[in-house]
């Protein structure tokens, strides 16, 4: 079990500091869960009076809800454990991303369940609605709006770097604080996130569906973002290359 030392008294004080509290401790949740292969996964939000701060939470379950490996052929590794382990490798390397409260992992009569407990990211909000709000609206200047794609692009650099592919960069999953005034950028849902050998293709398949999700950036700020995820004040012969293949995925009817 993993429950870090900062949040143990406040979940103490409610009741919620090991796996029976929360299994047990009733979550509305945000959607429907997720159900597959006779399994489910939920995410719900828990705000708790507590001293001297107000403990605002995010509560996922999930119950034979798993993914196939080498070593769970069967029953399948529980995703939150891949997220979780993503989550703290990601701190460990001071790269923005929910910070985990508690996480553990139960087995009985055939069945696994799972639970992992994430800060709320207080303040920031998706950026597909920052897009909305500022760029659709024609609410920023130009400066403005490079500043913003330049946060994100280095920051997705950066995770890139560390070795992991995204595998789910939604716009929705990148999330923006601050962000007419000085952007504080951090992802959320790595739970599909895995470890590629290879970086331009870690880059290629997560920028690709960033790039189809965000149809409201113009062919210039794509261009400027790319720019900057490369570190490159300009294109050359293999970068150009690199965005053409880029934008050929990017344009292909493809679901997700």
């Amino acid at each position: 079990m993993f429950l870090t030392k900062r949040y143990q008294q406040a979940l103490a004080r409610h009741q919620l500091d090991d796996f029976d509290k929360l299994w047990a401790k009733k979550v509305d949740w945000f959607e429907p869960p997720n159900e597959k292969r006779g399994g489910w996964s939920g995410v719900g939000q828990l705000v708790l009076e507590t001293e001297p701060e107000v403990l605002d939470i995010f509560v996922k379950k999930q119950k034979n809800f798993g993914r196939r490996t080498i070593w769970h052929p069967k029953s399948g590794e529980p995703t939150f454990r891949r997220e979780f382990e993503r989550l703290q490798y990601l701190q460990q390397r001071q790269i923005n991303a929910a910070k985990v409260v508690f996480y553990d992992e139960r087995y009985d009569a055939g069945q696994t369940k799972a639970i992992l407990v994430t800060e709320t990211l207080k303040g920031f909000e998706p950026l597909d609605q920052v897009i909305a709000q500022y760029f659709v609206r024609n609410k920023w200047s130009v400066v403005q709006r490079r500043i913003l794609i330049k946060k994100v692009a280095k920051l997705l650099r950066r995770f890139h770097d560390s070795g992991l592919q995204h595998r789910a960069l939604f716009p929705k999953h990148i999330f923006v604080k601050n962000a007419d005034t000085n952007p504080e950028i951090a992802l959320i849902d790595l739970e599909k996130a895995r470890f590629n050998l290879f970086l331009l293709r870690r880059s290629y398949f997560d920028l690709a569906k960033l790039d189809r999700h965000t149809p409201q950036l113009s062919r210039t700020e794509r261009l400027y973002f790319l720019l900057q995820d490369l570190s490159q004040d300009k294109l050359t012969w293999l970068t150009k290359a690199f965005c053409k293949k880029l934008l050929i995925r990017s344009r292909r009817k493809k679901r997700g």
